[in-house]
Parts: structure tokens; sequence; C-alpha cells
């Protein structure tokens, strides 16, 4: 281990990942669609549980309709004035079973959390005004001068790059160093090919892993407070990476321990299922190599165990869906985890037509994008940063 490295909690920045998980990993990187249908070791609610999961997942509360609903209110109608003409919502949407695995102290498992109308919102607030805030990095703004659209200075009409034209040259994502090899983006490239990665709050620094002591803008008010509000309270979401993925894309294994605050993260599907891996430390087990000492990150790793060994060290796989949400805390925390799979075509119908909103007012430049996250899925991993000692 380099003991350059940077330790937060006793957690190095920058260890590689044991072997075992990588192995799984690469087992789900390439299964077939259809073939995760039929994988019985996959949790999928939708499906219904084996009972050996039925046994490992442990039913610890409910959520319930009242409480949901009370939040999607708060959440559509952040900032507004009230003027008592708001009309409830004659259906309450369901209430929601939480579970938590017995192997996994801490990963908790919200199926169908989030409401179908809080799911657009999101991506409403998400796609439109947080992707349009200067401030926020994307995984672009190192390289390439970024064409923000203009920031309103009306809060009820959100800036958005879902206004420029697709395929024309201008306005242009222009790479910073003419002398690069990037090449010059327009809109289409830049939303349905390059963007990969935003960060929300506290800006994370994926080169250093590490988080500024300083950030130049909050997390969105109107999201946390939903988080809040469905977490009781049992974190407080300082910053968000979000991650927007194709069918093709993958996010390798990693370990979120960056953050000074020990408390549990919060992560939201949005779009397209996706398969999320996760396998309980193992001190034991050696790490993604290619042997002779040289480490390469997991993607690239050869394997040196067969998949059966993998059993040595405990996992789970799980399907997630569109308004799910994954929470990792206590002893899970800093588990190693993945995103290997992202199922083309799963997109739920009620997001199929996002960000033309059927029957409601939008902006008609929006139309020529219509039906952009039907072949999506969007991650928004909700964590406190700093410690609350810190805070005092």
């Amino acid at each position: 281990m380099d003991s350059g490295n940077a330790r937060i909690n006793g957690n190095d920045t920058h260890a590689m990942p044991p072997q075992p998980i990588c192995n799984m990993y690469r087992k789900y990187q390439k299964i077939d669609d259809a073939a995760v249908d039929g994988d019985l070791d996959i949790i999928d609610f939708n499906r219904g549980l084996t009972e050996d999961q039925k046994t490992q997942l442990i039913h610890v509360y409910t959520i319930p309709s009242e409480l949901i609903a009370s939040a999607e209110k708060a959440f559509k109608n952040h900032g507004k004035i009230s003027n008592g003409d708001i009309v409830e919502a004659e259906v309450l949407p369901p209430a929601c079973t939480v579970y938590e695995h017995k192997e996994f102290p801490g990963l908790r498992l919200f199926p169908s959390l989030l409401p179908p109308e809080s799911q657009w919102l999101m991506l409403d607030h998400l796609l439109h005004r947080e992707l349009s805030n200067p401030l926020h990095t994307n995984n672009l703004s190192q390289d390439y001068s970024i064409p923000h659209p203009p920031q309103s200075v009306d809060a009820t009409c959100s800036p958005s790059f879902f206004t420029y034209p697709q395929n024309k040259k201008h306005p242009a994502f222009v790479p910073i160093n003419p002398l690069s090899s990037h090449k010059t983006l327009n809109t289409a490239q830049f939303l349905q090919k390059k963007l990969r990665w935003l960060t929300l709050g506290s800006q994370y620094n994926w080169s250093t892993r590490s988080y500024p002591p300083a950030s130049p803008t909050p997390f969105p008010a109107d999201i946390a407070e939903l988080v809040t509000t469905l977490f009781k309270a049992s974190f407080k979401p300082e910053s968000g990476v979000v991650l927007l993925y194709s069918p093709k894309d993958y996010m390798p294994v990693h370990r979120d321990v960056s953050e000074e605050s020990p408390r549990g993260l919060a992560s939201f599907t949005l779009g397209c299922d996706g398969l999320f891996i996760i396998a309980k430390e193992d001190p034991t087990q050696e790490e993604c190599s290619t042997g002779a000492g040289a480490k390469v990150p997991p993607q690239y790793s050869p394997s040196k165990r067969t998949e059966s060994d993998a059993s040595e060290q405990p996992m789970v796989v799980i399907r997630v869906r569109s308004g799910d949400v994954v929470q990792m805390d206590g002893p899970t925390r800093w588990a190693w985890h993945a995103m290997p799979k992202v199922m083309a075509g799963t997109c739920p119908e009620s997001l199929h037509a996002w960000p033309v909103k059927e029957g409601g007012e939008t902006p008609k430049e929006y139309q020529r994008w219509k039906g952009y996250m039907r072949s999506k899925r969007l991650n928004i991993s909700c964590r406190q940063v700093w410690d609350d000692a810190l805070l005092s």
C-alpha cells in the first residue's frame, strides 16, 4: 500500500478492491438481459424474492403513504407561496417497506420509494436546473469551455441545455486546449454521448478523491428537504454525485470513503434498471492486480480465482429500478460496490416522454429531446461530507 495515500475514517482513498468482487463484477458485466431475468441470485423485488432471500432480508420498518405524499408535496411546492389552492393528491402513493440485509448491517433497500411524479420532478431539477449551473462540475468541465444557458432571475423558469438545438454547430462545446485530442461537440453529442457525471453542493474532486474545505454552491434545498424527510434526518445532504448511464455504461468497483462524516448515504435510481453489487470487507482477500505487484483499475484486471471462489467473500446483487433507493449506513457505509450493467428498454412508461410533459406546460424547444430518458439511467447519491463535530 502506498503510504502517501490519503486515509479518511481509517480508509485508504486509493485502495484497490478485493479480487472476488472484481470477478463478480465482470460476470454481471457480461451477462445478457434475458439471463438477468432468470438469475435467481439477483434480488429482484418485482419478480419476487426466493426463500433464501426472504430469510436474508429483514423488514425493519415501513414508510407510510402519508409521509411519502407529504414529502412529494413539499418537493413539488418548495419555495412557492401557498395561496390555499393546492389540491391534495386524490390517491396516496403506496407505502414503502424497508428491508435490511442480514449479511450487511446498514444496507437498507427502499423499493419504489419515489413516486413517478417525484421521479419526473427530480429529473427536471437535475438535468435542467443543476446541470445548467456553471458552479457545478461535470466530467467535461476540465477539458471544455461549456456554453451554459443564461441563468434566469425568475425561479419558475429554469435554464436548460435542452433548449439548445441538437445538431447545429452553435452553441459549441469547444476544447479549452486547442492542441488537445478533444473535438468540438454539439449539444446532442454532449447530452447523449459525453455527459457522464455532475456534482452538486460540495464539489467532489475525482482526481484527488477529496472535497474542498469550502463549496461555491450549496446542496439544492428542495432535494435536501425531500431526502431528509424520507430518511428522518439521519444525515444532512451536503454533496450529490449524479451519474448518467447508457445501456453499455458501467461504474467499476469502488468505495465512497472520501467523506469525513460516517453517516449513511442514499442513492436514488431514475430511468432504466441497473444491477448493483456490493461486497463485505474481507482484509484477507487479495487485491485486483495484474501480478508482479502491478495494480490496475478492476475493469481491466484479470481473474486470479474462479467465480465459485467468490463465495469466500459475502456479496449481494440487487436489481434496482426507477424510484428505488439504496442506503449504505453503519458497517456497510464503506463497502466495495459497483454498477456492472444497465438494462436497455427498462425505463418506466411514466418517464418515456421526458422532458416533454404530456398535458403540461413544456417549452417548445424540449420537443426535439422527447424520449431522452428511454435509454438512460440516472443515479444521484446524496451524502453528508463533514463530520457533525466539525460543523458545531
